[in-house]
């Protein structure tokens, strides 16, 4: 068997658009889905109760059901309801629903594994809830929080590959338009599984460059003695 990868050529603006909708589809989803996901995980350690169970209920549902039925729930089912919404809009509201349940508990688990001394401390010294969280929490729970987003973001752009059964024009159905135009199921195949290796290696790349970036900025901080909490806590 010859493979004859000119057909990508003859059809690179159809598959460059696939790309393209793939990038922006994920783009907003994964910013709609970290918002989401961090509120989700505030309510989620609030000590009032009914935004405590309100954000296990989100974050259980969207978890526990698949999501290619997510898909079809919201691209058939509320239709039914009177509510039609465009392919490409159910696409993000998919993705980002499905993603900010599980960015909810990350981030949850990444505040969790700052000690908790560090919020009592800063709240001692005159800081608010909020300067506390920005200033304290959330510089050093990055560290935790980088490893597991990275993958669930990865999984986000893998599982939009699923929105071509609602008709999106997103990468994986435009090769699935290329191979029936032209035949070659094994050359477009092949290609597009290059294309999303590569979105998701240079992600991880980014992720981890991100990450050491962040270790000498806090190494940094604490040398020049700007996290007097953290060191009062840990010395």
């Amino acid at each position: 068997m010859v493979l004859d990868f000119t057909v990508l050529v003859k059809n690179w603006e159809l598959l460059g658009q696939g790309l393209w909708l793939t990038t922006v589809i994920c783009s907003i989803s994964l910013v709609l889905a970290m918002v989401g996901g961090t509120l989700l995980a505030l309510a989620r350690l609030s000590r009032r109760w009914w935004l405590n169970y309100t954000s296990v209920i989100y974050i259980e549902v969207f978890r526990n059901i698949p999501f290619l039925i997510q898909i079809f729930l919201w691209y058939y089912v509320l239709p039914f309801f009177g509510l039609r919404l465009p392919a490409f809009l159910v696409g993000i509201v998919a993705l980002s629903t499905l993603a900010s349940a599980y960015y909810a508990e990350i981030i949850r688990g990444a505040i969790q594994s700052v000690p908790s001394g560090q919020l009592e401390s800063a709240r001692a010294s005159g800081m608010s809830s909020f300067q506390a969280m920005r200033h304290i929490i959330f510089p050093q729970m990055m560290g935790y929080l980088m490893p597991p987003a990275t993958n669930q973001s990865i999984s986000l752009i893998k599982e939009s590959s699923l929105l071509s059964t609602i008709t999106v024009m997103e990468l994986t159905m435009a090769a699935q338009r290329v191979q029936a135009l032209a035949f070659s199921h094994v050359e477009v195949l092949i290609t597009v599984a290059l294309v999303y290796w590569t979105i998701n290696s240079l992600l991880s790349y980014a992720a981890r460059s991100l990450e050491k970036s962040l270790q000498r900025y806090k190494q940094g901080k604490a040398q020049t003695g700007v996290l007097p909490i953290q060191g009062r806590i840990t010395a």
